[in-house]
Parts: structure tokens; C-alpha cells; sequence
């Protein structure tokens, strides 16, 4: 039905108790205007299509159907459509039995009571039978432990019965349902935390996934499209929404016309700012040169797309979207959603094939779970909860205290030898040749290009490791950085257990002085060190088939070229 064939069903009831009839179009809270006209209600989200579908909602009783647009159009004025669609569709889900995610029945009964509903017209007969269904649905909701729906059912009926009198909606069971009052649950962010597949990645599972986004080089744009998804959501920790409404045009340097070096910058849309549209407030994030890079990348290839009159967002869809046209939503035609987003980001993990040193399996990336990564790096940090509220996009510090109760449980505080040793293989971070001795390496002769060892943070006895391969000057930190270049050659003859001893020790001096997070920055040559140890010692810790997986990924995507 659409509101002219609900207007028309409610007409006696709407003279009787003065009522409005319902609208054929309204504005939202962003100043955009909604078509009411159809029977299904396109709303305003930018990074999402989001539709409230009356016949799908199989709600058959012509009043209770008009109060629950009534309540939709009031929100619409106050919400973004995104949470207008949903909480429509909780309730509904609701009362008619149906799953919220499965739609599969759950309550026979309940939904016997809902479709009973059908043939009463008169609000004096509604009044009782309405009662029984809400009744029924927030035991069903407590039997399934899904109380968290109760509070949208309760804040719909509580504003019919104030708003909507005499149709049927009991004012004395109303203030009932005010009254409840039901134990917080365990919040679901805090639950995701100690997953080990949702939560945090841990700190070698970062180091896996920043040495694939380095090492990915293929310029399909679908390719580039993940590997700058992936790292904006490690760099900056935000939703999929906020990197959906960026454009072409957010990257800027903030010192053009001054004889400066550049500063990048990129203005990163707000999301959750009460009172304020997409695209309305933005919060000013610096650009390291590795990030740039590849957003440049995506630059490139977003050549090949033609956006016409529209706006050119950063990450664009092939074509526009037919979703958005004949809607206030026009601009945001070749924006993908957040969903697409979120594909992305498990599209580059899955592209590849990313394992974990640490269980063995297959990395599962998620732009929440990067989103969770970044937040308990901030923590370590020592970054205050007002600042990471603002660095998260959150209005409040109220939800970011979980991130401190899991302060330091997935550091990898300890690394000792035998640790390292059993990780370094299969982190494959070494990428460069190992060769017996100066004679076989390329500028083995010449003494500038020979790399020496004296110690981290404190001198140890010289160790001639090895030497570089690169014709030009190196512009790296040797030696720290040279067991993670390809152009290295280590000697196998070297004592290179004694620089990994020597960087444990540093590593251990580090963390008592500075803190953990600072003593881990060198974690990749430790780990890039040890793999060395393996390869010129020739152990065998039964990682061959994982640093194969890795390794075979990266071969792949230079295959793709």
C-alpha cells in the first residue's frame, strides 16, 4: 500500500480523532528531501542503499501501518535513513515473529497473533490484541537473549500511545513498558576484542599485512582499490562510511605555494557528528609518503572512469549508480557503499593469502577488526581517550574505554630467541641472498659496500654481515635496514646469532626504558635476522609450507603484471 492507499483506509479514523494524513514526501534531518509517494521509501545514506520496503514488511493491519509510517517520518527528521530503515524493520521482525536476520519464523504463536491483527479495523478492538503481540515478542526476545530489540519496540508504542490516541495503543501499558528496566548485556565491541579471529590483529599479523601492502604491485584498479582500502583503515582506524564519502579532491597539499616541502593532507568526512550532513565536517589527517603513494596509485588508475557532471569520489564505482538517481542523493552517484568497502578489505587479504605466524591459518581482515587494531595501538601509545574518541569519529569518550581495559594483552611482549627463531621463517621478511662469503657477492670488493654490525643499544664486537647490492647510495639506516632489503647479501659465514642476540637485548632494554610499544618498532629486522639464522644454519622448523603460502602470494601478484 502506498500513503494515498493508507490515507484513504484510515480516513474515518483520521477525521475522528484529527489526525494528519500521511505525506508525499518529507525532509530529513540533513535538509535532503524523502519521495514518500511509493510503496517503497528510498532513504537518504550516502554510503548505503537503504529502502523501507512496505510490502516485504507484511504489515496488514491498515493502522497499525499508519503508525508505524507516522513514527518513521517523525525519525526520518531526527536520524540517518541508514538507522531509520533498520529500526522499522526491527520492529516489524519483531511483532511478526520472524528472525531480524534470518526472517525465519521463531514464534508460531506470536505470528498467529500478528497476522490476527488483519481483519480489526476498530482501535477498541486493536487496543487488547496489539497488547498480546507486544507481550509475546518481548518474551520471545528474553527467551532468546535478544533483549536489545526491546528498547526500539518500546520507544515506537510508548510514542503512538502518546501521540496517536485513540488508535488502539494503551497509554496505562505504555508507561508499563517505560518502566522496564533490563541489565546491560556484555557489549558486543568488548566481545569482538577477545575474539581471536575479530579482535585486534597481533603485532606479527601487522607486520604480515604492512610487508603485502608494500609488496603488491599490481595496477588493476580493482587491485588498487583494496590495497588503499586496506591501508586507510590501518592508518586511521575509521568506519567504512567515512572512507566512502571521500573524493578526489580531499587529498591536498596544505603548503602548495610556498617554496616548502609538500605537506599532504587528506580531509577525512565525518560520520557521526549529530546535526551535520555527509560531507559536512572533516577532520584535517596528515599523509605519510608510504600512504601517498599509493593513494597517488589510485589516482592514476581512476582515470579510466568518466564521472561526468558528478562529483569524482576517491574510491568510484565503474558506472553511475541507478540506486541514487531521481533522489536528493544525486552527488554520491559514483560512490561505492560501505558494504563494497568492506569487500575490499577481505578481497586484499583473501588476493593474498595472508597467514598468520601465529595460528597457522589464513588472516581474516575486516575493516573493524583494522578499526580495532589501530585503536589498541593508539592505547599503547598512551593516546588519551578524548583524543582517540576524535581520532575513532566519535562524538563521546564513552564508548572507548573497552580499548583500555585490553591494554597490553596482545603486544608480543616477550621475544626471545627461540621465538624469534620459530617466527622469522615464517614472517619471511628476509628478501634478499644469502651468499657464502665476499667473493660471491655483488660489490663484494668494494669496502663502502660492506655492512658492519657493532651493536644496538649497546657496542658489541664488530660482525662483518654482509653487503649491499645496490650500484647507487643507500638511502635506508644500515645496518638496521638492511636485512629487510632485497638488495642485501648476509654472509653465511657471519655470526649473525650474535646480532640477534644483540637486538633481543636491545629489544628488552628498550621496552623497560620506553615502553613496548617503542621496543617493538624493530620487530621486522628481528624477525628478518632470525630468518637468516634459520636459512644459514639450515633448521628446519617445519614453516616451509607457510612461508611457501606467503611467499606464493607475492609471486602472484607480480605474476598479475
Amino acid at each position: 500500500m502506498t500513503n494515498d492507499d493508507v490515507n484513504r483506509a484510515m480516513a474515518t479514523h483520521l477525521w475522528r480523532y484529527g489526525l494528519p494524513r500521511l505525506p508525499e514526501g518529507e525532509i530529513d534531518r540533513d535538509g535532503r528531501r524523502v519521495d514518500l509517494s511509493g510503496v517503497s521509501w528510498r532513504c537518504n545514506a550516502a554510503t548505503a542503499h537503504v529502502a523501507i520496503n512496505w510490502p516485504r514488511l507484511e504489515v496488514s493491519n491498515v493502522i497499525v501501518s499508519y503508525a508505524l509510517r507516522r513514527w518513521a517520518i517523525m525519525l526520518t527528521t531526527q536520524k540517518s535513513g541508514a538507522s531509520v530503515g533498520q529500526a522499522v524493520k526491527t520492529i516489524t521482525s519483531v511483532l511478526a515473529g520472524r528472525a531480524i536476520e534470518s526472517r525465519r519464523v521463531v514464534s508460531s504463536r506470536r505470528a498467529s497473533l500478528w497476522e490476527g491483527l488483519s481483519d480489526i479495523d476498530n482501535p477498541q478492538d486493536l487496543r487488547p490484541a496489539l497488547r498480546a503481540v507486544v507481550e509475546s515478542s518481548i518474551q520471545t526476545l528474553r527467551e532468546s537473549k535478544q533483549l536489545a530489540s526491546f528498547y526500539v519496540i518500546r520507544r515506537w508504542y510508548v510514542w503512538c500511545a502518546e501521540m496517536l490516541t485513540g488508535l488502539g495503543f494503551d497509554k496505562s501499558f505504555a508507561q508499563d513498558l517505560d518502566e522496564i528496566r533490563i541489565p546491560a548485556r556484555p557489549s558486543k565491541l568488548a566481545v569482538e576484542l577477545e575474539d581471536e579471529d575479530c579482535g585486534p590483529l597481533w603485532d606479527v599479523e601487522v607486520t604480515v599485512l604492512r610487508r603485502a601492502l608494500n609488496d603488491d604491485a599490481s595496477m588493476q584498479r580493482v587491485d588498487v582499490m583494496q590495497r588503499v582500502a586496506t591501508a586507510l583503515s590501518l592508518a586511521y582506524g575509521r568506519n567504512p562510511a567515512n572512507f566512502c564519502l571521500l573524493r578526489e579532491t580531499d587529498l591536498r597539499n596544505s603548503l602548495e605555494g610556498f617554496a616548502v616541502p609538500a605537506q599532504w593532507m587528506l580531509s577525512i568526512p565525518r560520520i557521526k557528528k549529530r546535526g551535520v550532513g555527509p560531507r559536512q565536517a572533516f577532520v584535517e589527517e596528515r599523509v605519510s609518503e608510504e600512504l601517498l603513494t599509493l593513494l597517488r596509485q589510485l589516482l592514476e588508475v581512476n582515470k579510466t572512469v568518466d564521472c561526468g557532471r558528478y562529483p569524482r569520489p576517491l574510491f568510484m564505482r565503474n558506472r553511475v549508480d541507478k540506486w541514487r538517481q531521481d533522489t536528493d542523493m544525486g552527488e554520491f552517484a559514483y560512490h561505492i557503499t560501505s558494504y563494497q568497502f568492506a569487500d575490499l578489505v577481505k578481497g586484499f587479504a583473501q588476493r593474498m593469502s595472508l597467514v598468520s605466524p601465529r595460528t597457522l591459518r589464513r588472516i581474516r581482515i575486516a575493516p573493524r577488526r583494522l578499526r580495532y587494531t589501530f585503536a589498541t595501538t593508539m592505547v599503547e601509545l598512551g593516546v588519551s581517550r578524548g583524543m582517540l574518541a576524535t581520532m575513532l569519529d566519535h562524538s563521546d569518550t564513552q564508548h572507548v574505554h573497552v580499548y583500555y581495559a585490553l591494554k597490553g594483552r596482545r603486544m608480543t611482549r616477550i621475544l626471545d630467541r627461540a621465538a624469534a627463531l620459530k617466527l622469522g621463517p615464517l614472517m619471511a621478511l628476509f628478501r634478499g641472498r644469502v651468499v657464502p662469503s665476499s667473493d660471491h657477492a655483488i660489490n663484494g670488493e668494494r669496502q663502502d659496500k660492506r655492512v658492519v654490525f657493532v651493536g644496538d643499544m649497546r657496542a658489541i664486537d664488530p660482525v662483518n654481515i654482509g653487503s649491499c647490492g645496490k650500484s647507487g647510495l643507500c638511502a635506508l639506516d644500515p645496518p638496521f635496514s638492511c636485512y629487510v632489503c632485497p638488495k642485501f647479501q648476509p654472509y653465511a659465514q657471519a655470526d649473525h646469532r650474535a646480532v640477534l642476540d644483540a637486538l633481543l637485548a636491545g629489544r628488552e632494554a628498550r621496552a623497560e626504558r620506553y615502553g613496548t610499544r617503542i621496543a617493538v618498532q624493530l620487530d621486522d629486522v628481528i624477525y628478518a635476522v632470525a630468518q637468516v639464522v634459520d636459512v644459514v644454519e639450515g633448521n628446519d622448523h617445519g614453516t616451509g609450507k607457510i612461508a611457501q603460502i606467503n611467499g606464493g602470494a607475492l609471486l602472484r601478484s607480480r605474476g598479475a603484471l
